[in-house]
């Protein structure tokens, strides 16, 4: 089986970790291959830095016509929180060419479910300026039974490029009790818990700041990372395909993109993931360079 993973830059790269070290630990009998595309057409110019919704939606559906016709994936999982809710605009989804996941959907499953679970809270959603504008998430939320005063959506501006630079981490740090800051003074009624929702792949490389502000401030808190809990529902729903024939599968790891990773996002991601999955983290670090991929 061959999976296509993707994200508007290196932070899905936890979501492929993630998926090997899963599909390694629960040995898997068919041979899995992952590729993960860098859907950003570079370094410094991502689906963020785009004008329009529709540059947006036009430039992620001829990347989706790409990245298909060239790798011919059984599967693409957008691991992009942002790219996750341009896609249902997209020409290539309305084809249904290939069949396509998102990792939104998956998040929204997963809140659903704990806000069900815990009447008295309420869901912080930290996500970059493009998906928080989108309001994808409250809506899905509202659409699920969920009272609007218990959403509370944070955009998180420059936070993600900050995260990836900063292996130290006092940057990170700041940025993030700056937001946290911003999103409670916003919140007009009392919670018993919150749940802090991780709605940007970069955000779980620092969960842990997420977590120690919310504790200084007195405040119980649950972080949710989709990033770990994404390869369970993935790979769930195949097991039919994954498992049974009572060989020893083979798992092969590969990353692509246009342009040359900074050599402080190389260190930075593989202080981070390293621990997960060491078989990524050599993907990454010996990754393909394709100036002419999209």
């Amino acid at each position: 089986m061959h999976i296509l993973i993707t994200d508007s830059g290196v932070g899905g790269l936890s979501v492929c970790a993630y998926a090997e070290r899963f599909l390694r630990t629960t040995s898997v009998d068919q041979p899995v291959s992952l590729t993960y595309v860098n859907a950003s057409p570079e370094n410094d110019f991502g689906y963020n830095s785009m004008g329009s919704r529709d540059e947006k939606v036009e430039n992620f559906d001829r990347f989706l016509h790409i990245v298909a016709d060239r790798y011919q994936p059984d599967l693409i999982f957008v691991a992009c929180n942002t790219l996750s809710v341009l896609m249902a605009d997209t020409e290539f989804l309305r084809e249904n060419r290939t069949p396509v996941r998102g990792i939104v959907e998956i998040g929204v499953n997963r809140l659903l479910h704990d806000l069900r679970h815990t009447p008295q809270s309420k869901v912080v959603i930290f996500g970059t300026v493009t998906t928080i504008e989108e309001q994808t998430y409250p809506e899905l939320l509202k659409h699920g039974g969920i009272d609007e005063d218990r959403i509370i959506a944070q955009a998180c501006p420059s936070l993600a490029d900050t995260i990836s630079e900063d292996r130290q981490g006092s940057k990170a740090r700041q940025k993030i009790r700056e937001f946290v800051g911003e999103a409670l003074d916003r919140s007009t009624t009392p919670a018993a818990e919150f749940l802090a929702y991780l709605a940007c792949t970069h955000y779980g490389y620092r969960k842990e700041f997420f977590a120690e502000t919310f504790a200084k401030r007195g405040i119980a808190v649950q972080v949710l990372n989709p990033n770990e809990f994404v390869a369970n529902d993935l790979f769930g729903s195949l097991k039919q395909e994954l498992y049974g024939s009572g060989r020893e599968g083979d798992i092969q790891v590969e990353f692509v993109t246009r342009y040359r990773i900074p050599e402080t996002a190389l260190e930075t991601i593989a202080f981070f993931l390293e621990p997960i999955s060491p078989r990524t983290i050599k993907a990454f670090q010996k990754y393909t360079y394709d100036p002419g991929l999209f």
